[in-house]
């Protein structure tokens, strides 16, 4: 018999298609990988910016729907001075002071009223809620605000609130401004 070696295997040839798959296969799962992750940091990236975009617009809503708010309890101020004008006018012309400070003690008892006061036409503080005021010059008070206006006048003070002014009117001429403090009801919040 021949004397063959055994141990010695004949050389194995590797066919294209099998190294290419051996290559490609890992090549191709890391570039899928890779994909994946870039596509969910892409889509972190974007749902954070729709985030910061969506609070922006709540904002923008907010403040907006709080300045409408205003507007309309400005509005609303308006027309309730002018009865209130009366109801002063009736007790100042009769001299009844007592009961125009009913009226003013009522009103500050409101959470939005802060301060109510009466000024004679020369501008100074007759009857206030605030006994401290009573006697003081109004342009002291509130310096550049014109007290001797002839229609009702608001004026914007700080944190939401604004300064009102509204003439008491005799038969011929103006007997008094009331002037009061308002504090607007946000609706957004504190």
């Amino acid at each position: 018999m021949d004397n063959k070696d055994l141990s010695v295997s004949p050389p194995v040839k590797h066919l294209p298609l099998k190294r290419f798959f051996s290559v490609a296969v890992p090549v191709l799962l890391l570039l899928l990988c890779g994909a994946v992750a870039v596509v969910y940091f892409l889509g972190e990236q974007k749902v954070k910016q729709a985030a910061e975009e969506a609070a922006l617009e709540k904002q923008r809503y907010e403040r907006s729907l709080d300045d409408r708010s205003i507007e309309v309890q400005r509005a609303d101020i308006r027309l309730f001075a002018v009865p209130l004008a009366w109801a002063v006018r009736r007790e100042l012309m009769q001299e009844n002071y007592g009961q125009i400070d009913e009226y003013f003690s009522e009103l500050v008892r409101k959470k939005q009223f802060k301060v109510l006061m009466l000024l004679d036409p020369e501008g100074t503080v007759r009857i206030a809620s605030d006994r401290k005021l009573q006697g003081s010059a109004f342009s002291g008070l509130y310096p550049g605000m014109d007290s001797s206006s002839q229609q009702v006048v608001s004026y914007p003070l700080a944190k939401g609130s604004s300064l009102f002014l509204v003439p008491v009117m005799g038969l011929n001429a103006r007997i008094g401004t009331i002037a009061f403090v308002y504090s607007f009801e946000r609706l957004s919040g504190p």
